[in-house]
């Protein structure tokens, strides 16, 4: 019964990627054990990942998609399902900032989620940030949940998790929506020269960089998001994860900026 057991359980186990690099402490917590993340970690469906203060990780799903966890976040991998041209993909982001650098599938809907105790971020193919927080903003009162998301490149919906018959918007590259507890997204602003700058300047170090640095230890960080291919490694806003070489960085916005 034990080894029938232990078979069930193994079975059951669905890969969904594996940890690239980090920086400071992380932990992964699954089936209520909790072990320390290390390079290489092969992380499953239902994995939750956590860093501590000044503490990043660079994941690498299963479809060549990108996550970097900034410090003090909490992320849980629901689901990652990979076929011959589809991807579907559902994050639980609880605290924290996550960047996604999302790989392309020539599926026509959404198939990349980020869902946050009050929003719902999704997309096909694209770069964004998507981060929550429970700080006090003077212009909602007595609302405690925030949910901001920052677009760099393609266009992500965002809805509210909490009252999704509302409507949703729909962010282009350069803008950004804050969703305020159970409110309606509000309409995508700028995020700003900085940013987008930023964000275009690593976009094209991508680019360029496809031939140029691939085996190389080099890495970048896009529209917020840690692209690494091959053996590119990641960056960390205020730290590099990996290896040397030029480096690309940019913070990412958190939700009360």
């Amino acid at each position: 019964m034990l080894t029938l057991f232990i078979a069930n359980r193994a079975m059951a186990q669905t890969p969904a990627g594996s940890v690239t690099t980090l920086t400071g402490t992380v932990h992964v917590e699954r089936a209520g054990t909790r072990v320390p993340a290390t390079p290489g970690m092969a992380l499953d469906v239902g994995d939750r990942i956590v860093t501590d203060a000044n503490s990043r990780v660079t994941i690498t799903l299963t479809d060549n998609s990108k996550l970097e966890l900034d410090e003090s976040t909490s992320l849980v991998i629901d689901q990652q399902m990979v076929g011959a041209n589809s991807r579907n993909t559902k994050l639980s982001l609880f605290t924290g900032v996550v960047r996604s650098f999302v790989s392309f599938t020539s599926s026509p809907t959404p198939n990349f989620e980020v869902h946050t105790p009050n929003a719902v971020a999704s997309a096909r193919g694209t770069e964004y940030d998507t981060g929550t927080d429970t700080k006090e903003r003077k212009e909602y009162k007595d609302c405690r949940r925030f949910t901001q998301v920052s677009v760099y490149d393609g266009t992500v919906e965002v809805t509210n998790a909490t009252t999704p018959g509302a409507g949703s918007v729909q962010v282009p590259a350069g803008h950004k929506t804050l969703v305020a507890c159970g409110f309606v997204p509000e309409a995508p602003t700028e995020i700003g020269a900085a940013g987008a700058a930023g964000a275009a300047t690593a976009a094209g170090a991508a680019a360029a960089g496809a031939g140029a640095i691939a085996g190389s230890t080099t890495g970048l960080l896009v529209g917020g998001a840690i692209i690494v291919g091959g053996t590119v490694g990641g960056l960390a806003a205020g730290g590099v994860i990996g290896g040397g070489g030029n480096h690309t960085t940019r913070k990412p916005k958190s939700p009360n900026q």
